[in-house]
C-alpha cells in the first residue's frame, strides 16, 4: 500500500514537472512565432508607448487627442492628484490581489496559485501619467494612424466589465498611486490569459507584428 502511495506521489510530482516544463516552453518559442508579418511601421500620426513595470506590460496612451477623449471614459473626479502636466493615461491587465501584492516572490506565487488557475478578480488599473514619467528608452513607442488606433480604443474599453447602465465598475481599495483607480475587467486573469497576453492582444487588435502568444513580456517588445 505504502509503494503504491510512494509511486502516486512520485507520478503527480512528474506530471506537475512535466505541466510547468511545458507551460515555460510555450513562454518562450510562440513568442517568436509572429502574426501580422506584414505590418508596416509608421514614422507619425498617433503616438502610444508599451511599457514594463516589474515584468508586466503596460499601455500608454494620450489622455486625449482629435480621434479619443479618455476623460468621457474616466471622469477625473475619481482620481486624486491630478495635474494640469498628466496628459497621458496608463492601462494595465491584471489580477487584483497579485496587483495589490505586488510580490514577485516564488513564495508568492504559491498563495496566488487559485486566482494564477482563473479563480481571482481581474481588473485593469487606470493612472495619469506626465511625460517625465514615461520612461521612454525603454519604452517601445508605436505610431498608429486614426483607423489603427480607434481599434486599439475599441479593444481597450471592451476589456472593461460595465452595469447594466454601461458604466464602468471601479473596485474600492486602495492602489498604488493616489492618481489611480482600479476596475473590473471582462477577461479572466489566468496563467493563459496575463498581463501580458492582454497587452499583446492590443497589439493584435490594430494589426501590430508580435507573438502569436505571450504570457511573459517576451515576444511584446522588438
Amino acid at each position: 500500500m505504502k509503494n503504491k502511495i510512494g509511486q502516486y506521489g512520485l507520478n503527480t510530482f512528474y506530471s506537475i514537472i512535466s505541466i510547468v516544463t511545458f507551460y515555460y516552453m510555450c513562454c518562450l518559442v510562440l513568442p517568436l512565432i509572429h502574426v501580422n508579418n506584414d505590418y508596416l511601421k509608421k514614422n507619425k500620426g498617433t503616438a502610444i508607448y508599451i511599457t514594463n513595470i516589474a515584468g508586466k506590460s503596460n499601455i500608454i496612451v494620450p489622455l486625449k487627442n482629435k480621434i479619443t477623449n479618455w476623460e468621457e471614459h474616466f471622469s477625473l473626479i475619481k482620481f486624486d492628484s491630478i495635474q494640469p502636466n498628466q496628459k497621458w493615461l496608463c492601462l494595465g491587465f491584471d489580477e487584483e490581489d497579485a496587483y495589490l501584492e505586488n510580490d514577485s516572490s516564488f513564495l508568492s506565487y504559491l498563495f496566488l496559485l487559485p486566482q494564477y488557475c482563473g479563480f481571482g478578480q481581474s481588473i485593469i488599473h487606470v493612472n495619469y501619467l506626465n511625460d517625465s514619467a514615461i520612461n521612454k528608452r525603454k519604452s517601445l513607442k508605436i505610431f498608429l494612424g486614426t483607423e489603427q488606433y480607434l481599434k486599439l480604443c475599441n479593444f481597450i474599453i471592451e476589456s472593461f466589465e460595465t452595469n447594466q447602465s454601461d458604466s464602468l465598475k471601479p473596485i474600492v481599495k486602495l492602489a498604488h498611486f493616489k492618481n489611480e483607480v482600479i476596475f473590473e475587467a471582462k477577461q479572466e486573469f489566468s496563467f493563459i490569459y496575463t498581463s501580458n497576453t492582454w497587452t499583446n492582444s492590443a497589439l493584435k487588435s490594430f494589426g501590430y507584428k508580435t507573438g502569436i502568444w505571450t504570457a511573459l513580456e517576451i515576444g511584446i517588445r522588438e
